[in-house]
């Protein structure tokens, strides 16, 4: 019982606090696991950046693409924004 309570608290924790991201490495995907900055239950983020496309202005980004890149600043970099201008963007991109 004691085992089983470790092992459960174990897997919370990590739940908790490791994240993963997909990038495209030589046309495979390829996961990036990370340790979040503040705890959630959402595993998986989106990193806009992580593709070889051209980069997207604040104004391109549509609502969902804004909420990911919102969601990946703050729990992957500790960066808390809104995205109100380019500027903020480009802080989330260079880590």
């Amino acid at each position: 019982m004691k085992s089983l309570l470790i092992i459960s608290t174990i897997i919370c924790v990590v739940v908790l606090y490791v994240g993963f991201y997909e990038k495209m490495e030589d046309a495979y995907p390829e996961k990036v696991f990370f340790i979040k900055k503040s705890p959630t239950f959402q595993m998986k983020f989106e990193n806009i950046f992580a593709y070889e496309s051209d980069d997207k202005t604040v104004g391109e980004l549509s609502g969902t693409e804004r909420q990911l890149v919102i969601q990946y600043c703050k729990y992957r970099l500790g960066v808390t924004t809104d995205l109100h201008n380019q500027e903020e963007l480009e802080l989330c991109k260079k880590r």
